[in-house]
């Protein structure tokens, strides 16, 4: 049995080499490989994720540990760094030996006894002058690394950019950002404080909230059924769904076997709640896989009325369909985009259009999508979301709905389509919308992911 089989940093640092640009599928590919056990699995997910998600502060911090801080290091070497740096860094429960002994020895077999301390070098150097971890949330400054809202840890040295005055740079090492977003929130929200309030956001751990299926349960009956299968959780303060504390395999949960609930943030579920479909309705859900909002205006319409889910491959639509299957609903009929022509014009009661996006309020739970964010890519998403938007809308019949979402929060994909889809000569009017900023980062029951929903009338 290979070693990648069988040890969670090996693991982590090859899905950390994918190259193709999808880590996080990557990973999944390998464990599913893997001989590990549960736990180790879960190790070495929180190793290649949270690398990938810490990235920019990594990187800033091994930067100012290199003699050459340009240096180009072979092969993994830099992932192998990276890993055991965020164990020094930001795991309470990993002793430093441990996570410096594996990354030489990690270094030394795939490199050379040369390279093997290099790696010893700089880790060393930055255990040396790295403190334990602290209670609070102190003034920016170069020697201050952020672990969570509420933690952070002392290194002494300077290894962020100057808050005063590259304030972008501070924000890019501090929170893990590419330097253009960090650039456009700081322009955007106005201060560095601001900023860091939702920059912060991204690097935790976002809970896991399960809507709960109206159809078959309560949040009080599942909250006791969770409880008696020894899993931990609270209401969310919006009503409708609860709040795992504990890291659990969701999938594994009776409760969703079962179709008494729905893995959701609550910014989507307030999504569907905002299109108001009643029971009867016709609705029309645009792009609709995996179906989570899907299931919930079936939910909210008492599973009565028609609901038309599209999206663009079969596989897709499959997932839908299991949803429905899962949660009891019988209202959903499934239809590949390129047939959407067989739907009869201004026959909806209501259309939805959860549009692809840049995924920026979503940060925490995509880990990838930051280094993927794109301002020159920005115009074209806002330019296919407002084309999805005009089509699903002559779908629509006259005094009917479309509902415009995205996890966005960018201003491009958000307000400016809205007011565009709205502009002069439009068939819509624009009724509401809200834009939603992530929060909750303290206190998992307030979670919400950031988003947008716009609500127009057909006229």
């Amino acid at each position: 049995m290979s070693e990648i089989e069988t040890d969670a940093r090996w693991l982590a640092v090859r899905a950390l080499r994918d190259r193709s640009g999808n880590v996080t599928a990557h990973l999944d590919r390998l464990l599913g490989e893997s001989h590990m056990s549960v736990a180790d699995k879960d190790f070495a997910r929180e190793l290649a994720l949270g690398v990938l998600r810490r990235r920019g502060t990594l990187e800033a911090v091994l930067r100012a540990f290199l003699r050459r801080p340009k240096q180009k290091l072979s092969g993994p070497l830099r992932e192998i760094i990276y890993v055991a740096l965020y164990q020094m860094i930001f795991l309470d429960r990993v002793p430093t030996f441990a996570a410096v002994d594996q990354a030489v020895t990690q270094a030394s077999r795939s490199h050379h006894k040369r390279q093997g301390g290099l790696v010893n070098g700089v880790l060393r150097s930055v255990d040396r002058l790295l403190s334990a971890p602290a209670e609070g949330s102190p003034a920016p400054q170069t020697d201050i690394i952020p672990i969570d809202p509420a933690r952070y840890c002392k290194i002494d040295k300077s290894v962020l950019g100057d808050p005063l005055n590259r304030p972008a740079s501070y924000l890019a090492d501090a929170y893990s950002l590419p330097i253009g977003l960090a650039r456009r929130w700081i322009e955007r929200f106005g201060s560095l404080g601001k900023t860091i309030e939702v920059a912060a956001q991204a690097n935790v751990r976002a809970p896991m909230i399960l809507r709960v299926n109206s159809l078959r349960s309560t949040v009080d009956d599942v909250l006791e059924s969770l409880s008696d299968s020894g899993i931990s959780a609270q209401p969310h303060a919006n009503g409708l769904s609860v709040v795992l504390t504990e890291q659990t395999n969701v999938s594994e949960l009776e409760v969703l076997k079962n179709g008494l609930v729905q893995v959701q943030d609550a910014t989507a579920t307030a999504v569907s709640i905002a299109a108001r479909p009643k029971p009867g309705a016709k609705v029309l859900d645009f792009c609709a896989a995996p179906g989570t909002k899907t299931t919930h205006l079936a939910e909210l319409m008492g599973d009565k009325g028609t609901i038309v889910a599209v999206d663009i491959s079969q596989p897709k639509l499959q997932r839908i369909e299991d949803n429905c299957e899962r949660l009891g609903i019988s209202i959903v009929d499934t239809v590949l985009a390129e047939q959407i022509g067989q739907l009869d014009p201004e026959s909806f009661d209501i259309a939805l259009v959860d549009a692809p996006c840049s995924n920026s309020g979503v940060l925490a739970r995509r880990a990838e999508a930051r280094w993927r964010f794109d301002e020159t890519l920005l115009a074209k998403l806002a330019t296919d979301q407002r084309l999805l938007a005009t089509a699903a809308a002559r779908f629509v019949r006259r005094g009917g709905r479309l509902v415009y979402s995205t996890c966005s929060i960018e201003p491009e994909e958000c307000s400016l389509v809205a007011r565009r889809l709205a502009g002069k000569g439009s068939n819509l009017k624009l009724i509401s919308d809200k834009l939603t900023i992530p929060t909750g980062a303290l206190n998992p029951a307030r979670w919400y992911d950031g988003g947008y929903v716009a609500i127009f009338e057909v006229n």
